[in-house]
C-alpha cells in the first residue's frame, strides 16, 4: 500500500510571507486579517499557512485601484478620522469641525477600514489613532506615505500610549504631528489650524487663526 501523499498546494495561493510583502505590511497585520476573516486562508497537511490569491489580489484592487475623475479632491477640505473608540470618534470629529467649520469629515474605525476608503475619501487632513485592532496606526501611516497618490498633506495622530510603548510598534513617517490624549481642545485646534494653514489658509477661520 503505498503511503498517502500530501495534498498538492494550489497554485492560486500565496504563504504569509508573500502577501505581506505584496500589501507592504508585518506578517503578524496579515495573519490577524485571516483571523479575522479579511482574507480566505487555510492550512496544508503540513500545518503551513496558505492564503487565497483572489482575496489578496481584491484587497490590492481596493486599497491601490486609481482615482477616478469624480474623485478629484473638491474644494472643501477632506478630514479622515481614524480611531477603533466611537467616545473618542466623537471627541476628534467636534474638534476638527470646531477648528475647521467647513470640512467635510469621514470617519474609519481602524487602520484597514482606513486603508480601503482612503482612495474614495482623497483626504486632505487625516487624524489617526495608534493602537487599534487589525492594523494600527503606525502600519497604516507608512503605507500611506508610501503612495504619494493616497498620502495625506497633514496627519495627525493621537494616542494615550506613553512614548517608549510607542517606540516598540516603530517610528512615525516624516512629517506627522503627535498629540497625546487625554486630547488638550485648545492643543489640538491650534496644532490642526497651524498645519492647515500651511496648504490651505482660506479653509482655517481668520477670526480663529493662531
Amino acid at each position: 500500500m503505498q503511503p498517502a501523499q500530501p495534498a498538492p498546494v494550489p497554485s492560486d495561493s500565496y504563504s504569509t510571507a508573500e502577501v505581506a510583502r505584496r500589501l507592504n505590511v508585518s506578517v503578524p497585520t496579515i495573519q490577524r486579517w485571516v483571523d479575522s476573516g479579511h482574507l480566505r486562508a487555510w492550512k496544508t497537511m503540513g500545518g503551513h499557512r496558505r492564503i487565497d490569491a483572489a482575496s489578496v489580489e481584491a484587497l490590492i484592487k481596493a486599497q491601490s485601484g486609481p482615482a477616478t475623475a469624480d474623485q478629484a479632491p473638491a474644494s472643501r477640505l477632506r478630514v479622515m478620522i481614524v480611531d477603533d473608540n466611537i467616545d473618542d470618534r466623537d471627541v476628534l470629529s467636534a474638534l476638527v469641525g470646531a477648528s475647521l467649520p467647513s470640512a467635510e469629515i469621514t470617519t474609519a474605525e481602524n487602520g484597514f477600514e482606513a486603508l480601503l476608503a482612503v482612495r474614495q475619501a482623497l483626504p486632505d487632513v487625516m487624524v489617526t489613532d495608534i493602537v487599534m485592532p487589525h492594523m494600527n496606526g503606525v502600519e497604516m501611516l507608512r503605507h500611506l506615505t508610501a503612495d504619494p497618490a493616497s498620502k495625506p498633506r497633514v496627519t495627525i495622530a493621537v494616542s494615550s500610549q506613553t512614548p517608549a510603548e510607542l517606540a516598540t510598534l516603530g517610528s512615525f513617517p516624516e512629517g506627522v504631528v503627535f498629540i497625546p490624549k487625554p486630547i488638550d481642545p485648545e492643543t489640538f485646534i491650534r496644532l490642526l489650524q497651524r498645519a492647515v494653514a500651511a496648504i490651505a489658509p482660506s479653509q482655517v477661520p481668520a477670526a480663529k487663526l493662531p
